[in-house]
């Protein structure tokens, strides 16, 4: 592409010679940015009204060229995303995504056929619409996948080519749309982003003789297109000066940026989450450690009572068994009990537990 370039004084020419629109037109540059860069090279436009009179040959007043230090300072008019300044990130991402070629921003005035979930969608509203119990969306969306598109048919084939447009790019960008809990949704990176298609209505107040009122609501000729939950919604609507197709790459780009940060969001948290259970089990195994070395405490406690015991019970049964042999006392029932007695001393006594030494 041949670079565009003039100096400060040409261009201030240029733009007193003629309509700032023409100027744009001819160099292949919009019109913001044209007044975006007399702004940010003091180059003064003229007011609103000023062309009017110059057609009508009335008396104008020309602002003069304010002096600077780099008067000769060579301008470059080409729409250079470098140089372009934005309002917000998104809005960058939408100039570069417009100056994509493999995507198609443009909706055509006439489409021959249709993508698969539009035609699906035409064949259901046209049933909804020749349906004798009367359906109503929310009830079609139930048993089938349908696009939000709500709109009279006044409007609805031009809902059709912009939603078919809107669809195609979104596919185009490695994309889909998806359907959930009956609706729909465009989901990037993991993420959805719920999405709505409809005819402006306005609220309308009226009343009556004895002075209530009651509202009602009435379609405009515009369309309208939301994105996003309910708690953070974006829409953009037909203007006079701009109609709802224009807005594609912002769209587009608006739920790019809400599927990033949602997928950014939920990323973080997942990074979060590991974290905290981390630190749950680390904090288990120490409390689990920590029972552990009490559990061997009060087994070593426990151990050395029943030792002792063992040992009184063992010199008093030893005492017992001299005793009876000295007095001539030993008999069956004599020798059944010292037997059960020592037993219970070898089960009391831990030092004959051969599994203490593995502790």
């Amino acid at each position: 592409m041949k670079e565009n370039k003039v100096t400060r004084k040409e261009l201030y020419d240029l733009v007193w010679d003629q309509p700032i629109n023409k100027i744009a037109k001819k160099l292949k540059i919009e019109q913001q940015r044209l007044k975006e860069i007399c702004g940010e090279n003091k180059i003064p436009l003229p007011t609103r009204g000023y062309w009017s009179k110059v057609r009508f040959n009335k008396e104008v007043g020309k602002t003069q060229l304010p002096k600077t230090e780099n008067s000769n300072a060579q301008i470059s008019l080409n729409p250079d995303i470098k140089t372009r300044k934005f309002r917000t990130d998104y809005h960058k991402r939408a100039f570069e995504l417009e100056q994509r070629k493999d995507l198609k921003f443009k909706v055509p005035g006439r489409i021959v056929t249709y993508h698969p979930m539009v035609r699906g969608t035409k064949k259901l509203l046209e049933n909804i619409d020749d349906s004798k119990e009367k359906f109503k969306f929310w009830q079609v969306a139930q048993e089938h996948d349908i696009l939000p598109i709500h709109t009279d048919l006044v409007l609805r084939s031009r809902a059709f080519r912009f939603m078919d447009t809107f669809i195609r790019i979104v596919e185009g960008m490695g994309h889909k749309m998806t359907f959930e809990y009956n609706r729909c949704h465009v989901e990037m990176f993991g993420q959805m982003t719920e999405i709505n298609l409809r005819q402006k209505v306005h609220r309308v107040r009226e009343k009556d003789e004895s002075g209530w009122s009651r509202e009602s609501w009435e379609k405009s000729n515009k369309l309208e297109f939301q994105a996003g939950p309910p708690f953070n919604q974006k829409s953009w609507i037909d203007k006079k000066t701009m109609r709802l197709e224009q807005y594609l790459p912002e769209i587009i780009a608006w739920i790019e940026k809400d599927c990033k940060y949602w997928h950014e969001l939920r990323a973080k948290q997942t990074i979060a989450e590991n974290k905290r259970l981390l630190e749950e089990q680390k904090l288990e195994a120490i409390k689990e450690a920590k029972e552990l070395e009490q559990a061997k405490v009060n087994q070593l406690f426990t151990d050395a009572e029943n030792w002792n015991k063992a040992l009184v019970v063992e010199r008093y049964i030893s005492e017992m068994e001299k005793q009876a042999i000295l007095e001539n006392q030993m008999n069956p029932n004599t020798g059944d009990y010292l037997a059960w007695a020592k037993e219970v001393i070898n089960r009391l006594n831990p030092l004959n537990d051969r599994n203490w030494s593995k502790q």
